[in-house]
């Protein structure tokens, strides 16, 4: 996830600027986004990824019931993942 991510990412964008963006898209300040909003958007806006891709980003998010947790998302970028070793 984070590889295809970065690949994405043009330079490398502080942690304020990555949370920020997301912010601007949950809607009720929950700290997530829904699954499928997140999909449509990374599948229509800037550098479009595939289906496919979309899929293999999804394996690896921080996503729950349905729900992209871009907090969580912010903290892996930033400190890795809590299971690696």
């Amino acid at each position: 996830f984070l590889t295809l991510f970065g690949e994405k990412l043009t330079g490398t964008d502080p942690e304020d600027v990555i949370k920020n963006a997301f912010m601007s898209l949950d809607e009720d300040g929950s700290g997530k986004i829904s699954e499928e909003r997140l999909r449509e958007l990374l599948m229509t806006i800037g550098d479009r990824y595939t289906d496919e891709e979309v899929d293999e980003l999804f394996k690896e998010a921080p996503i729950k019931n349905g729900l992209f947790d871009y907090q969580e998302f912010v903290k892996i970028l930033k400190y890795g993942r809590k299971d690696q070793d």
